[in-house]
């Protein structure tokens, strides 16, 4: 059995990625332009950075913008997220997809 507080950890960093404002990231539909500047649309896939770069500054000055916590209306959730990674990793998908969608092609 994995680790609870690592579980935890990685449901908590999961749901940076889907529910970006709730924790003062950036998101889609909140992105600031000017008019006379070309657009260059940022890469949401990856937020590693703008995390750490968050938590270094949780860490510098706890006053300017308040701890990064977990907000009240998301512990539910992280309960389902920590179900979701748990199965992804229990799922063998080589397996699902040899059986659903076998090859054609013979094997060596």
């Amino acid at each position: 059995d994995p680790d609870p507080r690592q579980q935890a950890q990685k449901a908590r960093h999961l749901s940076k990625y889907i529910f970006p404002l709730q924790y003062g990231l950036s998101n889609v539909f909140s992105q600031k332009s000017a008019a006379k500047e070309t657009y260059k649309q940022p890469n949401f896939a990856d937020r590693e950075r703008e995390i750490e770069v968050r938590r270094g500054l949780e860490c510098v000055s706890l006053q300017l913008l308040g701890p990064c916590k977990t907000p009240k209306r998301l512990k539910d959730v992280l309960v389902l997220l920590e179900t979701m990674i748990w199965r992804h990793g229990k799922c063998g998908y080589k397996l699902l997809r040899d059986k659903i969608c076998p090859s054609k092609v013979s094997k060596l």
